[in-house]
């Protein structure tokens, strides 16, 4: 099996040489299911990721829908620091910035309440690769990994990904936390 590293790599390469017009696309598909999902459709606040310029699962039509709907939205911000993220409600979406590794995040007096765990019904995770036992490979920092340890258990926590992103099997180790599932195109 190859390394965690050599996986990145390859998934890195084959995400960001899609064309603009398949993303938005397979990104559509895999909308769908999950507009479709009752944990989804239930939740009252929803933790995303902002896809913008990282060549995953494009994420703006899925926040946006969110808050159509009512829901309350909540975004990573990074704690370089303690690897680690810090949950806060998204009010205005137009203040993101790149945060410390190029990933958007919110920004402003409006966007700086941080949510409490317990709140949090559903976690969207980000990913480089996945497998059928819904691991995951990130962007190797361990971030969501230490995240998602924190997070309330049985509380569900999905993935998005490409069809070429799901592997039969990716390395783990007893750090990794799996996710509750994985949707794809």
């Amino acid at each position: 099996m190859e390394t965690k590293e050599v996986l990145r790599k390859k998934m890195k390469i084959k995400m960001k040489s899609q064309k603009g017009s398949e993303r938005r696309q397979r990104s559509r598909a895999i909308h769908k299911k999950l507009f479709l999902r009752e944990d989804f459709l239930k939740s009252r606040c929803v933790m995303l990721y902002v896809s913008k310029g990282t060549g995953e699962v494009e994420t703006g039509s899925v926040i946006k829908k969110a808050l159509t709907m009512g829901k309350k939205v909540v975004l990573p911000v990074t704690l370089v620091r303690d690897r680690d993220i810090k949950p806060v409600y998204l009010k205005d979406i137009k203040r993101l910035e790149k945060g410390p590794y190029g990933i958007y995040e919110p920004v402003g007096p409006l966007n700086k309440k941080p949510a409490a765990l317990k709140d949090i019904n559903l976690v969207i995770v980000p990913g480089i690769a996945f497998d059928k036992k819904n691991n995951r490979i990130g962007r190797g920092k361990g971030y969501y990994d230490n995240f998602l340890r924190r997070f309330p258990k049985g509380r569900p926590n999905v993935g998005l990904g490409f069809r070429f992103q799901l592997l039969d099997k990716v390395p783990a180790t007893k750090r990794d936390i799996p996710l509750t599932s994985v949707i794809t195109d």
